[in-house]
């Protein structure tokens, strides 16, 4: 299972929007490894999870094709990782290829918002080809490229149902947790019903680590180092986890300084992984 990390940061990356701090300031001198734009990860090439505003950058950096994307989960709702309006460009005479047709799985509020944006400018032709899913916890379901998804509570949201996600096909699993913060027990819960009982536990996790170097604890809708290790201490002890797993980072706030220095600090530190716009990674069993 191919992992392509499009994009690394928060909400309004890093370096951020408006911010003149002094790691935005680095950030933008040094450019590079030192950019997070908004998080989105490619699986396989045609499996997508999110679609920030940052999306055609992301195509233009990664050189990829959006038209042969067939998945799309989202998380929830919230702006930087579902930006809807770019759906609209999905045929008629703004494309002379012919476009694979897309699955859009996510909660109620994501369907909302994606009516919401398309509106007043999708044509029928671009809309008969695209196909919203509302998804509901703990309910897996079969995507049409093949891969297993189960939406999983998160502790993001309290306007929606936030969901994290575990991903797997052909005997592998990846667990996504952007955006949340220290999982619900009914998701761990889950987990452990699922993999205590398996040999190959899951290949893959990445975590949701905003805050850096500051531990967030249990009520925030963000993690950091410190909360990553208390989720892996306790899914190590639930039987979810093994000696094989891959761990590693996403998700950075400009506010918690994810310079490059930085990230190998915490990787020193806490073996995790940091991931970077453009990162690749295969998880095998």
């Amino acid at each position: 299972m191919k992992l392509r990390f499009l994009g690394t940061g928060a909400a309004e990356g890093v370096p951020a929007i408006y911010c003149q701090c002094e790691t935005c300031q680095t950030a933008r001198e040094r450019g590079g490894k030192e950019l997070h734009s908004r998080t989105q990860v490619m699986v396989d090439e045609t499996f997508c999870i999110d679609f920030p505003p940052d999306a055609y950058y992301h195509a233009l950096q990664g050189k990829f094709d959006y038209s042969q994307m067939q998945t799309l989960i989202v998380t929830h709702s919230h702006l930087d990782h579902f930006y809807a309006c770019d759906f609209v460009l999905r045929g008629y005479k703004y494309t002379k290829t012919d476009c694979k047709p897309l699955h859009i799985y996510g909660n109620a509020e994501v369907g909302k918002v994606y009516e919401e944006s398309v509106k007043r400018e999708m044509r029928d032709e671009v809309r008969a080809n695209i196909v919203f899913h509302e998804l509901h916890p703990f309910a897996p379901v079969v995507t049409a490229d093949g891969y297993t998804v189960t939406a999983l509570s998160a502790q993001h949201s309290k306007t929606e149902d936030a969901y994290v996600y575990l991903i797997e096909k052909d005997g592998l699993s990846y667990l996504h947790l952007t955006d949340t913060g220290r999982l619900p027990m009914e998701t761990l819960d889950y987990l452990q019903r699922i993999f205590e009982r398996r040999e190959n536990k899951i290949n893959g996790v990445c975590f949701d680590c905003t805050f850096l170097f500051y531990t967030a604890g249990a009520v925030s809708r963000h993690m950091g180092l410190g909360d990553n290790q208390a989720q892996q201490e306790e899914m190590r002890a639930r039987g979810i986890v093994g000696e094989r797993t891959v761990y590693m980072i996403t998700h950075y706030s400009h506010n918690s300084n994810p310079l490059v220095e930085t990230l190998e600090k915490a990787q020193m530190a806490y073996g995790y992984v940091p991931t970077y716009d453009g990162f690749e990674i295969r998880l095998t069993k």
